[in-house]
């Protein structure tokens, strides 16, 4: 079903549902397409049409229907995930005095928003946004109001996700917008969030990321636990060089699962969406000839080099990398970090990444 120019729906994608639809975005040069699901707001497709003009390369991990992104053993494929991203430590909280106990679902912590986050909740059709240039894509703005106690966080959120895909030379760009509102009850002064996506990239030829090569743009790292929550110290990161020059994923190693860090974020902001695109990091394959760029207003992004994927009889360990931007780990119990996480009403939460991928 052809919307409007460059974007299109596949209302056949998942044959268990039939409001979890996929909604397809190609830029105007024709280069480059992304495709997103009802469920999860996951990104299907993030592709770039080969250099033959043969047909589009998908560098994204995932699956081929929208009843597979059920399965069990999904790693969150794609997912737009929160309420807040990745852990909490002990599944504990507290705001205005109160404390919180929400799901604790991976070494005792809060992992990804709890047993029923962003990621598997079914969202109503995008409004549709007209482009803001000759270069891009319209806009698709998914809405979603997550209720007061949903997987046990207080605050009743509006939360806003517009995706749109742009030209770039050589391929294009996928861009990733979060907002956030706290709405109600009136009983509820605060709530925390912490949006991000996650999808897996491998930009090679093989089923692993073997041989890709890899620029950091920090090496600054939350140190964490052998449960991998903050410990509240900042330290360089031993696996990526001191130097941010290029190095190489092997066939293990670097076995990387850390958040880094800008050094000169402003860690007290909650709405970063005003501030310059940074880069997080650059990957380059020589098999494929193919670039990825990961840009971000975010003060932080996770780098998981993806040693627990284990996907039966399709994806195995180190498949695919993935590039989170998000906020600071844990950042709720930690005073120094929790204004970047923690929303009253009247504010807004926001922020923006920029995905490239060419040639």
């Amino acid at each position: 079903m052809t919307m409007s120019t460059g974007y299109t729906i596949k209302t056949d994608f998942d044959k268990s549902d039939s409001a979890n639809k996929l909604h397809i975005l190609t830029t105007p040069n024709g280069l480059f397409t992304a495709s997103f699901s009802n469920r999860g707001l996951t990104v299907v497709d993030f592709a770039v049409r080969t250099s033959s003009n043969a047909h589009f390369h998908n560098v994204n991990l995932g699956f081929k229907s929208g009843e597979e992104y059920k399965r069990a053993d999904n790693p969150y494929f794609g997912a737009f995930i929160g309420r807040v991203a990745n852990r909490i430590r002990d599944g504990k909280f507290e705001l205005d005095g109160k404390s919180y106990q929400v799901v604790q679902s991976n070494f005792g912590h809060c992992l990804h928003g709890g047993a029923v986050g962003y990621d598997k909740v079914v969202l109503c059709d995008p409004e549709v946004l007209p482009a803001s240039s000759e270069t891009s894509s319209v806009k698709l703005k998914f809405n979603y109001v997550s209720k007061h106690m949903e997987e046990g966080f207080p605050g009743e959120l509006l939360v806003a996700v517009k995706y749109w895909v742009e030209d770039a030379p050589g391929g294009g760009a996928l861009y990733l917008e979060y907002e956030a509102t706290l709405k109600g009850p009136d009983n509820v002064d605060h709530a925390i969030v912490n949006l991000t996506n996650h999808s897996y990239f491998n930009i090679g030829d093989k089923p692993t990321i073997e041989n890709t090569e890899f620029i950091m743009a920090t090496n600054q790292s939350l140190e964490v636990t052998d449960t991998f929550v903050p410990t509240g110290n900042i330290v360089p990161h031993p696996l990526v060089p001191a130097d941010l020059s290029t190095f190489k994923f092997g066939p293990d190693e670097p076995d990387i699962d850390h958040a880094f860090i800008f050094p000169d974020a402003d860690i007290g902001a909650l709405d970063s969406r005003s501030f310059p695109l940074k880069m997080m990091a650059s990957a380059y394959h020589p098999s494929t000839k193919l670039h990825l760029k990961g840009e971000t207003t975010e003060p932080s992004f996770q780098l998981y080099t993806g040693k627990y994927t284990d996907v039966a009889g399709l994806y195995g360990p180190r498949s695919g990398f993935c590039l989170e931007s998000s906020r600071y780990i844990d950042a709720v119990n930690k005073q120094e970090w929790k204004g970047m996480v923690t929303i009253g009403k009247g504010q807004t939460y926001g922020g923006l990444t920029k995905l490239s991928l060419y040639y």
